[in-house]
Order: C-alpha cells, then structure tokens, then sequence
C-alpha cells in the first residue's frame, strides 16, 4: 500500500512533574494519506494516553492518585478538569483488568449499592477469597442483572463456584441455583457490605465504575479490579 505524508502538526504533551515543575513535551503528530484509497490517518504514538494531551505515565499516575483521593482534589492539585481526570482515570483502570486478567473466584460475596435516590441500585460481586471487587453492573437489583454477571463469567467458570455470600434477596438466590447449582449458600449480610464497601474505595460507586462509568450507570455491565499496581 502506497503512502504519502498528507501533514504534520506540534502538539505539547502533559508528562510527570519534576518536583514543583510541570513538564511538557514538544511533539511532532503526523498524518498519513494512502494513496490507494484515500483516507487520512494519524500515526498513533504508543507513549500517549487515549487523551492525546497527556503521556500514558502521566495517567496512570492520575490513576494512583484516585485510589487514595476524590478526583476534585486531584483535579485541583493537577490543576486539571474533573472529567479529564475521569478519563484518565478509566484508562488507568482498564489497564488493570488488562493485567489481572478472567477472575476465577471460588467463593463470591453478592450485595447491591444505590447510586441515586430513588431505589436505583446496581449489583456488586466480589471475591472474597482475594478480597477484591470483580463486577459491578446491571440496571438494579433483579435475577435479570444477576444473570449478566453470570453470562460474563461463563459457565465452566460459575460452574467452580463453591460457596456465595449474600444476604436473604430472593432474586440472587434464585439466579445463582440456576448459574452455579452445586455452590452453598451463606446468608451473611456483614459479608455481603464487604463489597459494598470494597467497590467504593475503588471509585465504583455514584461516579461509575473504574474502566467504564457511565457505561454502568447506564445499565451495562462492567467487570472492576482494584488489584494491580501499574
């Protein structure tokens, strides 16, 4: 395929501060036209986050941050806007499920969080025999958003499932003997707010879950970890 530069441009990059020194990068993004069929294209530069404006160590050290603080006071120590701090954010985050990779929990942990007034709820799932949140998604609390979970884990995985904690809602028993018949039932609530509270300090509550917010808050699945260090 014959190619031809079409143009260039500079662009100034975010990267990581030296002590109380911001620095950015002076870079040179070019575009690419073929011959052949026509179109332009930008040549991707692997050092850069999704958010061209910013280097990928710069938004995974955003991510580190919002581990420990709210993202309004990252933002304003970066001096950065609130949703580009999300964004970067989701970035780091999804390169953690990257790295985690399929979870194959033996002992689950079922609980609901509300993200809003007015009884919208949707489910949290944990492992805890790792002590981690692997799943946070579906539209409320049903046997219907259970079974999303379910259908993303996959059969030969729910089918090593032994024990899940959860409290007495009938919709998660009745999905979980249908998905993982051979799993024992504990109803523990203490263990069940385990999650709960494991999936809010990974940022997955009222402002979404890591890697895809507003795809939950919008109904759809979205499986979390808050596991591995970038």
């Amino acid at each position: 395929m014959q190619r031809g530069w079409y143009d260039r441009k500079r662009r100034r990059v975010r990267d990581l501060a030296c002590g109380d020194l911001r620095i950015y990068l002076d870079v040179e993004v070019r575009r690419v036209a073929c011959r052949r069929c026509g179109t332009v294209k930008q040549e991707q530069l692997a050092f850069l986050a999704d958010n061209p404006f910013y280097t990928k160590r710069f938004a995974f050290y955003v991510g580190r941050r919002c581990r420990a603080s709210p993202i309004r006071d990252v933002a304003k120590e970066l001096r950065l806007d609130w949703h580009t701090v999300k964004a970067l954010e989701q970035q780091y985050m999804r390169e953690q499920l990257r790295r985690a990779g399929t979870p194959g929990p033996r002992v689950l942990g079922l609980d609901e969080v509300s993200i809003k007034k007015g009884h919208t709820y949707r489910i949290v799932v944990s492992d805890l025999v790792r002590q981690r949140p692997i799943w946070f998604g579906g539209t409320d609390r049903s046997e219907a958003s259970l079974d999303q979970f379910y259908t993303w884990l996959g059969p030969r995985t729910a089918a090593r499932i032994r024990l899940v904690v959860m409290d007495m809602w009938k919709p998660f028993r009745q999905a979980t003997a249908r998905h993982a018949p051979q799993a024992s039932l504990l109803f523990d609530k203490c263990c069940a707010i385990w999650a709960t509270r494991s999936i809010r300090s990974a940022r997955a509550s009222t402002r979404g879950c890591p890697g895809a917010s507003a795809a939950s808050s919008r109904g759809r699945s979205t499986p979390c970890s808050p596991i591995a260090r970038i």
